[in-house]
């Protein structure tokens, strides 16, 4: 993976957290749902699987995977403590 592929990821990663963390926010507890992530970041499901997978190994976001296509997601204290420390920099 080269420098700007590993840039566009970290963009990626950040941009789900920060949906996930205004959720949060808003309704705290409420894990936010396949089709609403798809719609509010446009991106591909695939592309969007693997980046919350990613997160979830990480230990940034709570990831359940249902039947199908189906999802929900849920920013975790360190997915929010990650968050503000790259707003931060």
């Amino acid at each position: 993976m080269d420098g700007e592929e590993s840039k566009m990821d970290e963009e990626e990663y950040q941009k789900i957290l920060k949906i996930l963390y205004i959720i949060e926010k808003q309704e705290p507890g409420s894990p936010v749902n396949s089709d609403n992530l798809k719609l509010l970041l446009d991106m591909r499901y695939d592309e969007l699987l693997s980046n919350l997978k990613y997160l979830k190994e990480e230990g940034y976001i709570e990831l359940k995977e249902f039947y199908g296509d189906d999802f929900e997601a849920n920013i975790t204290p360190q997915g929010i403590k990650n968050l503000e420390n790259m707003n931060e920099e």
